[in-house]
C-alpha cells in the first residue's frame, strides 16, 4: 500500500512536470521567433514555407533586419525563389530616413532649437533704431552630453536626398544654463541680417568614405568651448524652431 502510494505520488509529479514543459515550450518558440532579427536567411525560410508576400514585407518591416544586400546576394535571394517586391523591401528597409551621427565614435542624437531669445531691444528704442535687435536660439544645458576632442572626426551617414555641403560645425555662445546661437538681426547701422554669424562657422573638410558616408573634420583645431554640428536649412521660424544639429563640447 505504502509502494502504491509512492508510485502515484512519483506519477502525479511526472504529469505536473510534463504539462507544464509542455505549456511553456511554444511561449518559449514564440518569443525567440518574434525577438530574432530577420536577415537573409529567414526571408528564404518564409518564402520557402509559402508565406505570402505581403506577409514577409509586413515581418521585415515590424522586425530589426540584418540583411547583406550585394549583389551577389541579391542573385542568391532571386535564385532561392524570393520574390522581387519583398527584395525591394529589404533593401528599402536599409534606406536611411535621417542622419546617423557619431562624433569621436560616440552617437549623437539630433536636438531641436525650438526656443529663442531677443537681444538689445531696449537699446533699439532708445536709439531710434541705430542699435540692433539680435535674433538669438538656445540649447539648454550647460553642456553637451558627448564630450570631443579638439579636433573631432564627425562620422556621418545621409540619407539619399540630403547633401553634406548642409553640415556645418559652429560655436556656441555659453551662457552658463544654456548655449546660443544668433540667428539674425534687425536695424542697426547694416539693416536686417539673417543667418548664423560668419566668424562663428567653423571651417571644416569633409571626406567621402563610401556610399552615404562622410568623415567631417575642422582645418584647425577647436579651442574649449560649446559646439553644433548645424543642419542647415532645418529652421521652419514659423512655427518656432530655429534649426535642428548634434551638439558636443570640447574640454
Amino acid at each position: 500500500m505504502r509502494k502504491s502510494c509512492l508510485s502515484n505520488h512519483n506519477c502525479l509529479l511526472y504529469f505536473a512536470v510534463l504539462s507544464l514543459f509542455i505549456l511553456a515550450t511554444p511561449r518559449i518558440h514564440s518569443q525567440s521567433t518574434l525577438e530574432s532579427d530577420v536577415d537573409n536567411s529567414r526571408v528564404i525560410e518564409m518564402s520557402h514555407k509559402g508565406l505570402g508576400d505581403d506577409v514577409i514585407i509586413a515581418r521585415i518591416k515590424a522586425s530589426a533586419t540584418k540583411f547583406n544586400l550585394s549583389d551577389d546576394d541579391l542573385a542568391a535571394l532571386k535564385k532561392a525563389g524570393v520574390s522581387d517586391s519583398v527584395v525591394a523591401a529589404m533593401i528599402q528597409s536599409t534606406q536611411l530616413t535621417s542622419p546617423k551621427v557619431a562624433i569621436d565614435g560616440n552617437p549623437v542624437e539630433v536636438r531641436t532649437i525650438g526656443e529663442q531669445k531677443v537681444g538689445g531691444r531696449l537699446g533699439h528704442a532708445v536709439s531710434f533704431g541705430i542699435m540692433s535687435v539680435k535674433n538669438k536660439a538656445y540649447l539648454q544645458g550647460q553642456h553637451a552630453s558627448v564630450i570631443a576632442s579638439r579636433k573631432p572626426v564627425v562620422d556621418i551617414q545621409l540619407p539619399a536626398s540630403d547633401n553634406i555641403d548642409n553640415y556645418i560645425i559652429v560655436e556656441m555662445d555659453d551662457k552658463g544654463d544654456r548655449r546660443e546661437i544668433e540667428m539674425g538681426s534687425i536695424g542697426g547701422t547694416v539693416g536686417e541680417k539673417v543667418g548664423i554669424r560668419a566668424d562663428r562657422i567653423v571651417r571644416t573638410s569633409a571626406t567621402p568614405v563610401g556610399g552615404r558616408r562622410f568623415k567631417l573634420s575642422p582645418v584647425k583645431e577647436l579651442k574649449k568651448g560649446e559646439y553644433i554640428l548645424y543642419s542647415v536649412g532645418s529652421a521652419d521660424f514659423p512655427h518656432g524652431v530655429y534649426g535642428q544639429g548634434y551638439d558636443f563640447t570640447v574640454q
